[in-house]
């Protein structure tokens, strides 16, 4: 308390004198104690000191009331202020401390003890007040300067309330034009599965500039003292990321592809064709009739292993496609129901043609329905595997894949049988979807894309 700074600010010249007595019988030094009756000398005062504590006397000389808190906060906005109030004043000096004054007493029951109490008191809950006013304004550097969007966001329907410098870079929208939307506003989809929720996920979004980006939005809840709930949210920009990633599959793809291309030619006219050849020589020779079993069998296994070398020349270069992907899935689906090892059934809206398949990587879209296929094939023990392609009134394709098989459990197997390589190429070929199973319940596969 010795060190303490105090302004008195009281226009009765005989209580600040009161005043002054009772401080200096608390160990304050009187060279650290001035008296002053107006604002206009307060403006003074601020240009050679800054007082710890002022005891506000709110009806001076030059201002009274609310105006004289007012006035002395601007001037002083880091004392420790505490008003002298009258009884007939006793409403407006609470009024004041509810607005930032540390404390208020009645003049009439002012004493040393009182007003040591009240100082010391005033004080402390001043320090206490800068220590959190620095912590804020450190928070709000932190929050401000962080190179990642980070959105403050509020209520059940994740309404923006506060954004970052990076949040308004990346949307290209003012804050004023931020706070106030609904985080989900940005979304394209436009489905229930593109509604933002306190899981976040991965999400493409449309940009002040008109630009679509693809961003992943981890959102945490935070404590609130307002009864609201409250989410923090960082917007990571994946956009770029993926650009560079599809870009180097479509480079791996078509060199894949490209080899695929050529083991297929080779094998189709190279080793099929010897052994078709082989198949032609061997039906010219006559086996003696201890030897016809085995020439039989000898036999069914050459027309085996043609028909395999046909197989594997086919999956790795369907021919159908050149003929648009309509006409591959037609021809795909009436030589598995020509095998008969499992019904194929297609179902295809008439309304849907080839050019509809224009903004889609048909090739692994084919791919796709193969990896989804062979699965079935070889894993689900299914009779039936269903394929049906739709489109909506907004030219979206929707195509439905299910099998009634045994089913898995999605999370378990979830890098296993091939699903791995169909999610890296549907998140290559731009194409959504998900994948539901359970055990004993078959699988369903939606994948959609835009015409």
């Amino acid at each position: 308390m010795k060190e303490a700074q105090i302004l008195i600010i009281e226009d009765d010249v005989v209580f600040a004198e009161m005043v002054q007595f009772q401080l200096s019988t608390s160990g304050i030094s009187l060279e650290n104690i001035i008296s002053i009756d107006s604002i206009g000398e307060a403006k003074e005062i601020r240009k050679y000191q800054e007082p710890d504590v002022i005891l506000l006397d709110l009806n001076i000389t030059d201002s009274s009331g609310v105006e004289t808190y007012d006035s002395i906060n601007e001037l002083f906005p880091l004392a420790s202020v505490i008003v002298l109030s009258g009884m007939d004043d006793e409403s407006i000096a609470l009024e004041i401390v509810s607005k930032g004054g540390q404390d208020y007493v009645l003049k009439g029951d002012l004493n040393a003890q009182v007003l040591n109490k009240t100082m010391k008191y005033g004080l402390l809950r001043r320090q206490l007040s800068i220590k959190v006013q620095k912590s804020e304004r450190k928070f709000k550097d932190v929050f401000n300067k962080s190179p990642l969007p980070i959105i403050q966001l509020v209520g059940e329907e994740m309404t923006i309330e506060l954004v970052n410098n990076a949040t308004q870079k990346l949307y290209h929208f003012s804050d004023q034009e931020l706070i106030g939307r609904q985080l989900t506003s940005f979304n394209t989809g436009g489905s229930k599965d593109d509604v933002i929720t306190p899981k976040g996920g991965r999400f493409v979004q449309l940009t002040g500039d008109d630009r679509h980006i693809t961003v992943d939005i981890e959102i945490s809840q935070i404590e609130s003292d307002s009864g609201k709930i409250e989410f923090m949210a960082l917007i990571i920009d994946r956009t770029k990321e993926l650009e560079f990633e599809k870009r180097k599959f479509d480079i791996i793809s078509h060199a894949e592809e490209s080899e695929k291309k050529k083991i297929a030619r080779e094998l189709h006219d190279g080793l099929g064709q010897q052994m078709v050849l082989l198949n032609l020589l061997f039906q010219n020779l006559e086996a003696k009739e201890e030897q016809k079993e085995n020439y039989n069998e000898l036999g069914n296994l050459l027309q085996s292993c043609i028909r395999e070398v046909k197989e594997i020349a086919y999956n790795l270069l369907p021919p159908e496609l050149e003929a648009g992907f309509i006409n591959a899935m037609e021809r795909f689906a009436h030589r598995i129901n020509a095998i008969g090892e499992i019904e194929f059934r297609l179902e295809m809206d008439e309304s849907i043609i080839e050019s509809d398949m224009q903004t889609i990587d048909n090739f692994n879209l084919y791919r796709i329905i193969q990896e989804l296929f062979n699965n079935t094939l070889k894993h689900a023990n299914a009779n039936v595997f269903n394929f049906n392609m739709s489109k909506d009134e907004n030219d979206n394709i929707s195509i439905i894949i299910s099998d009634d098989g045994d089913g898995f459990d999605v999370d378990s197997v979830e890098h296993g049988l091939g699903l791995a390589n169909v999610k890296y190429r549907m998140n290559m070929t731009g194409i959504s979807g998900d994948f539901k199973s359970e055990i004993g319940m078959g699988t369903k596969v939606n994948l959609k894309f835009n015409s």
